[in-house]
């Protein structure tokens, strides 16, 4: 591993003792810059395979600059600051770092950050790496395996999808000198479901007469080089490529990714990959698309010259449908509903981490479904028949956390009178959830990186250290950051479990599964409680999709089961519970909410969701007497764990003596 390092600071003397700090501890120091101008001189000449990064330096151009720069060539760096408020990490977490130190610093910090930062490194080229030679593979069966053109365009959509995101795959080829052409296109529709968009589907969709498209696929230009556009670099090319412009107008791409391909019997092919995110494609996508150029080649070289003559002379038809998967989605997403892009790139980032054993941290809002991707990453793993073992660490007390993940000897301490197995051992070989791991003290955030970077524990009373071979995965509803900027959670211990982030789109960012969810929701009460269901209003279903949620999924769930249950099973169903009351608005967490004509802050929306919640909880203690558990308690009409129940509880100040 390139163990150079290169320091961009423009304080001197922070600079030359950083310098000193790391000669001494063994690494190699190739410069000190103070601008971005100077540092990139040196990485230039030097190639390091870290930087330590100061954020306000001297000159235009910051720290942050220079980390998108690092990005693009994959160079590790790690940043300093003597700002960590809130919007400096939030500028440096956009640009994913690999560990970030806040001045003044202690040697062992800087030390071990370095650490952390070269492992999180090493381990995701490794990942890469892997997932490389496993798509190679995938794509070298395509080029052996018998198969029309057709079907060999639809097997390298689906190979490609996992790896290189795209809500579209265009394609357009022709033989050398010659204007006839003939094209295809796959747009996701969900996972491993496309829909073929031919010149009759294009005609069908814009309104235009076929003769006018191809007209516009005539006076388009030639991809002849490998590249990617994004936001107003896209749209530029709308004039000298209008079937490009006519594709972001009616699918609302913003981002474009093109690779010709010639192959060996004289046709030009050329692949774009569309994409609905403003950044969708960089320089590393396209690097990465690039070293695939052989292997692409190799499928389009598999196919017979007389079936490409024949599709050049007649409309290229896929012989797949609209609603036709192109395989059987793996089981474990059988319960995970919805066919949102942003759902959709969640589903693609499981199935690239799944298989190694890189650790995962999953974001997001309370009620998302974070333990349902844990278990599903553990299900598409190589750990799949070991053991999956799950801890809440916002609902254990803080004085058996340690006792329930490392376990305790006999007598260890009051009460232990016997030998207790921790969740780590418990785990080995398999895979450890830890949900809620904000909520987990700083004392226990010291040892549980430890067991991370020795991959050993010690039990309570114990005299011996033990191995154990665990995958870790981590979730948290926390925004880590701000918790890192309040020293409640750990620098070191975030970098470690944040190597391959996921983070969950809370369900007001994916309204058009709102139905999807609804629907599934109800036939599986109508299952429970062995009652018809006939359909959900039009009306109820409006008022559904114009709520914000700010309880997600669970919510849903919930206002669903209410709905059900007050419905007398031969009329449609009708909402029971006023979501104006539960927000005072429908739109109440809308974006564009204001309070006496100002956009509320952060801030506001935080309280407002925070006051919302202690309403809902407590309507349901009302009406279950404050009883938490039991059949019809308030943690099962919640379809939450009478634990997580309680511990929420705790935090918004609702005490069940109130409700008896």
């Amino acid at each position: 591993m390139n163990k150079i390092i290169l320091i961009v600071e423009d304080e001197f003397i922070v600079a030359d003792d950083l310098q000193l700090t790391l000669e001494h501890a063994g690494y190699n120091v190739c410069g000190v810059a103070d601008s971005v101008v100077e540092a990139r001189e040196i990485i230039r000449k030097k190639k390091p395979g870290l930087v330590l990064l100061d954020i306000h330096l001297k000159g235009k151009l910051n720290g942050i600059e220079l980390a998108k720069e690092l990005k693009e060539e994959n160079i590790a760096f790690v940043y300093l600051s003597a700002n960590s408020n809130q919007q400096i990490l939030e500028a440096a977490k956009a640009t994913e770092p690999y560990g970030f130190i806040v001045k003044p610093f202690r040697e062992k910090d800087l030390l071990v950050t370095l650490d952390i930062a070269f492992y999180r490194h090493e381990h995701s080229l490794e990942a890469r790496w892997r997932t490389e030679i496993k798509l190679q593979k995938e794509l070298s069966a395509i080029e052996l395996d018998a198969g029309s053109l057709e079907q060999k365009l639809v097997r390298t959509a689906k190979a490609l999808q996992s790896y290189m995101p795209f809500d579209c795959l265009a394609g357009k080829f022709k033989l050398e000198g010659n204007k006839q052409f003939s094209g295809f296109a796959f747009l996701r529709i969900g996972f491993e479901e496309y829909q073929v968009i031919g010149i009759e589907e294009l005609s069908t969709i814009s309104g235009l007469k076929p003769e006018e498209i191809k007209s516009l696929f005539t006076y388009t230009s030639v991809d002849n080089a490998a590249a990617y556009y994004n936001a107003s670099e896209f749209e530029a090319l709308f004039p000298s490529n209008p079937i490009k412009g006519l594709f972001a107008k009616l699918f609302n791409f913003t981002s474009n990714l093109v690779l010709p391909i010639l192959t060996s019997d004289g046709y030009v092919f050329s692949l774009s990959f569309y994409n609905r995110s403003t950044e969708g494609y960089n320089r590393e996508k396209l690097e990465w698309i690039s070293r695939l150029q052989q292997p692409l080649t190799a499928i389009l070289n598999s196919i017979p010259n007389n079936e490409k003559s024949l599709a050049l002379s007649t409309s290229l038809k896929v012989t797949t449908t609209k609603n036709e998967k192109a395989t059987k989605a793996a089981p474990c997403f059988a319960d995970i509903i919805g066919n949102s892009a942003a759902l959709l790139n969640v589903l693609d980032l499981l199935t690239m981490v799944a298989p190694l054993d890189t650790s995962v941290l999953i974001l997001g809002e309370s009620g998302t479904g974070k333990e349902k991707i844990a278990s599903c990453i553990h299900e598409l793993s190589p750990r799949k028949s070991k053991p999956f073992i799950k801890i809440n660490c916002a609902a254990l007390p803080p004085s058996l956390i340690e006792s329930e993940l490392f376990g305790h000897e006999k007598g260890a301490f009051t009460g232990a009178f016997e030998k207790r197995i921790g969740k780590f051992e418990l785990a080995d070989n398999g895979t450890i959830f830890l949900d809620e791991i904000g909520e987990m003290p700083a004392e226990l955030q010291v040892k549980l990186l430890r067991v991370l970077q020795e991959k050993e524990i010690e039990r309570i009373g114990g005299r011996q250290t033990i191995k154990v071979n665990v995958r870790v995965i981590a979730a948290t509803n926390r925004n880590l950051e701000t918790e890192m900027a309040e020293g409640r959670f750990r620098l070191d211990l975030y970098y470690r479990l944040n190597v391959f982030p996921v983070t969950l789109p809370p369900l007001r960012e994916r309204k058009e599964d709102i139905k999807l969810l609804s629907y599934y929701f109800a036939e599986n009460f109508s299952k429970r409680y062995n009652k018809p269901f006939q359909k959900i209003s039009d009306d109820m279903l409006k008022q559904l999709e114009a709520y914000s949620w700010p309880g997600n999924i669970r919510e849903l769930e919930n206002i669903i089961e209410q709905s059900f249950i007050m419905n007398d099973g031969r009329n449609e169903l009708t909402l029971k519970t006023s979501l104006a009351h539960r927000g005072n608005t429908i739109n109440r967490f809308a974006p564009d909410a204001s309070i006496d004509g100002t956009f509320k802050t952060i801030d506001d929306i935080k309280l407002i969701q925070r006051q919302t919640e202690i309403e809902h909880i407590s309507s349901v203690l009302k009406k279950t007497g404050g009883r938490i558990r039991g059949k019809d308690g308030a943690a099962e009409l919640l379809n939450e764990k009478p634990t997580t129940l309680e511990s929420r509880m705790a935090k918004l100040g609702i005490k069940k003596e109130s409700f008896l």
